[in-house]
């Protein structure tokens, strides 16, 4: 039962699209072979990748990004100016709050 009330509500959140005013929606499905990987910006510490999937996280505007991260991999604490969206498709991942990195808060 709990299967089929996800699978309904995940149905239900596809066919409500984006949000009023989000223009140039964005569509498409990826094999994993046309999915280009490349490593991360030089402000991220090294060993993760990155693919864009959709938009530029350099300018304003909607953006689709998946990241690869190597296990026990950190991140410093920062913010971001805009929404994000974080789905875990395999593994942990710990988010923490504020200024610094506090594992013991994560």
């Amino acid at each position: 039962m709990r299967i089929r009330l996800a699978l309904a509500l995940a149905l239900l959140a596809l066919a409500s699209g984006l949000p009023a005013g989000a223009a140039d929606p964005p569509h498409g499905m990826f094999t994993p072979s046309e999915i280009k990987w490349g490593d991360a910006p030089p402000m991220v510490p090294k060993g993760a990748k990155l693919a864009v999937l959709y938009g530029d996280p350099n300018k304003d505007g909607l953006f689709v990004i998946r990241a690869k991260l190597p296990a026990n991999y950190r991140i410093a604490a920062h913010s971001h100016p805009t929404d994000e969206v974080v789905t875990v498709l395999s593994g942990t991942l710990f988010v923490g709050m504020g200024d610094k990195l506090d594992l013991a808060k994560a």
